[in-house]
């Protein structure tokens, strides 16, 4: 199954070294779940639905860039930007986090600069405080899998600095933020796999957003089903795909894997 991303997988991999291939591979398995590239797909739908492009976006905590690719491609002026640390990975990756945290910047440059040779955007890491740009200057701000990776207590404060840089009445997009209520996250934590070590709940989402100054215009709960592992999911999807939309319109969404978050500047 091709994905949206295959190009930049097929190019990158023939020019990293074997630790940065180790810890890429990571990166982009998810896209060999068709659930997962099925909700990136559809959470860029909802975007485009609310934001047409032209317009120009920061894509907040863009990792390796493959979200950013695919907001290029629709037309959409990105930049993607990365804190120079990431906080979260010794608790997500189980204390094994060492050899990600090496080869993490230079992974990502590398597959920076192949995304930069397919399209134009802009990629930058900063230092996950003021955000390095001018008042007002996007109209939306893009934060997929994102807010996490950062610990609770520097989330108000990152606020400040996403509604600053947003445009009068822009939009913050929050997609694929984690649950408190997740069984996921449970099942996960009970077995020793890989977790968030931060979530998040409705209630202290939109509290604290209306407290930083935006209005919160949509939101919902996403992903009832697994998603991996791809090998198993895959030949479901067909199946899944109608039973997940299903149950997240049931009473069972509050064990959901994710939250959708969408507020305005006001």
């Amino acid at each position: 199954m091709r994905t949206p991303i295959d190009e930049i997988w097929d190019d990158v991999k023939h020019t990293v070294t074997l630790k940065e291939l180790d810890f890429l591979k990571k990166c982009f398995r998810a896209y060999s779940s068709k659930a997962h590239v099925r909700n990136v797909m559809k959470d860029l739908e909802i975007l485009k639905k609310m934001s047409h492009p032209p317009k120009r976006i920061l894509d907040f905590g863009c990792g390796i860039g493959l979200q950013t690719f695919l907001l290029a491609k629709l037309g959409y002026d990105v930049t993607g930007m990365e804190t120079v640390e990431d906080k979260s990975l010794d608790g997500f990756l189980k204390g094994k986090a060492e050899p990600h945290i090496r080869s993490r910047e230079e992974s990502m440059e590398n597959v920076w600069k192949t995304i930069k040779q397919k399209i134009s955007v802009d990629f930058q890491f900063y230092g996950g405080k003021k955000i390095p740009f001018g008042t007002e200057h996007f109209d939306i701000v893009f934060a997929y899998a994102v807010l996490e990776h950062i610990p609770p207590i520097e989330v108000s404060n990152i606020l400040v600095e996403i509604r600053r840089v947003l445009k009068k009445n822009g939009l913050f997009y929050i997609f694929q933020l984690p649950q408190r209520t997740s069984y996921t996250e449970f099942i996960a934590r009970k077995l020793g796999m890989e977790s968030h070590e931060f979530l998040w709940n409705l209630t202290t989402v939109s509290t604290m957003l209306k407290t930083e100054g935006f209005k919160v215009i949509h939101s919902e709960k996403v992903d009832m089903l697994i998603n991996h592992p791809h090998k198993i999911v895959n030949p479901l999807f067909p199946i899944l795909r109608p039973l997940n939309e299903l149950l997240c319109h049931t009473p069972l969404s509050y064990f959901a894997h994710h939250l959708t978050v969408i507020s305005r500047k006001y």
